[in-house]
């Protein structure tokens, strides 16, 4: 579900230009696959409260740790609540994965929206037809397309809502694919609200049959101007593991609210080829050169905290 968001520790601070605050986080590793996302984490939304559109967690396709969520067919709605916000910038970004056989893929931004009411206004619509490749309508102009997102592949997605500036921005993979005047109605290209209110997942196509993809690793980051940042005595905040893939060593950053816990190495059969206590936070330094090439899950565990991750080497 949401992952644990953790604080910095300071001693004197220095003015930054910028400063990013995340949220909402899910890469759906605590779920049970083969059930709803809905019915696990209530942060997540079916498009009506009248009707289960649920979608399913699945175990299929992982961007990181062990499972995603699958959205397939029309009967999959799935609406991340956001705010509402009128003011700021804020930043959605997650990874999709589009399946060989799947016939497309189609999401939305929403200005307006509450699964309680049907009065919606749309901020803007993504499809991708089943070579990946992907057009949108903002502001009720079609664009499009970009190069193919490519099939069983994840790749990066964003939408940029500036409510301050009234701009929208769609990325791929970190490049801006569409720039346009956030507040229009998608519906008509008229004066609508500079607001936003949500995004969803529903399981169409270009064609307005049934899609089908993965969603992963789902974040909700707003941006602020001008914040205090730290410049000595800086905790670990979040885990990271680097270089990934590598050939020989990685490094983790291991958060202090995993001390006293255990990390493992695990193979693809489930078999534990690394362990070690995880006594302090610290960057911890692993050397893999005796491993088979191939993905392992690398698993911190301590008490309710859990975080699961893979390492490539080759």
């Amino acid at each position: 579900m949401k992952k644990q968001i953790l604080a910095l520790f300071t001693i004197g601070t220095v003015l930054s230009t910028s400063a990013q605050t995340v949220l909402f986080e899910d890469n759906f590793d605590t779920y049970t696959a083969g059930t709803g996302v809905v019915a696990q984490n209530a942060s997540w939304s079916y498009w009506s409260a009248a009707t289960n559109t649920e979608a399913l967690v699945s175990s299929a396709f992982a961007s990181s740790g062990l499972n995603s969520v699958n959205i397939s067919g029309t009967t999959n709605d799935l609406v991340l609540p956001i705010g509402p916000f009128t003011t700021g910038k804020y930043d959605l970004k997650f990874k999709m994965l589009i399946p060989t056989g799947s016939t497309g893929a189609y999401f939305n931004a929403l200005h307006l929206w509450t699964n309680a009411s049907a009065t919606y206004e749309w901020a803007g619509d993504v499809f991708f037809d089943a070579s990946g490749l992907a057009t949108w309508t903002t502001g009720f102009v079609s664009g499009g397309a970009s190069a193919p997102m490519g099939l069983d592949t994840w790749f990066d997605v964003q939408i940029t809502a500036d409510l301050d500036n009234d701009l929208g921005r769609l990325y791929f993979n970190g490049v801006v694919a569409n720039e346009w005047q956030w507040s229009l109605n998608n519906a008509n290209g008229n004066a609508g609200t500079n607001a936003i209110a949500g995004v969803d997942f529903y399981g169409t196509d270009a064609s307005s049959t049934d899609g089908n993809y993965y969603i992963d690793d789902v974040q909700l980051i707003e941006s602020t101007g001008v914040t205090v940042k730290p410049i000595t005595a800086e905790k670990i905040s979040k885990v990271s593991i680097y270089p990934n893939p590598t050939n020989s060593n990685f490094n983790i950053e291991i958060p202090e609210s995993f001390v006293g816990g255990e990390i493992s190495i695990i193979d693809l059969t489930g078999k534990v080829v690394m362990k070690d206590r995880i006594l302090q936070s610290t960057i911890k330094r692993f050397d893999v050169s005796n491993l088979n090439d191939g993905i392992y899950l690398i698993r911190m565990t301590n008490g309710t905290s859990q975080f699961t991750d893979r390492l490539i080497k080759k």
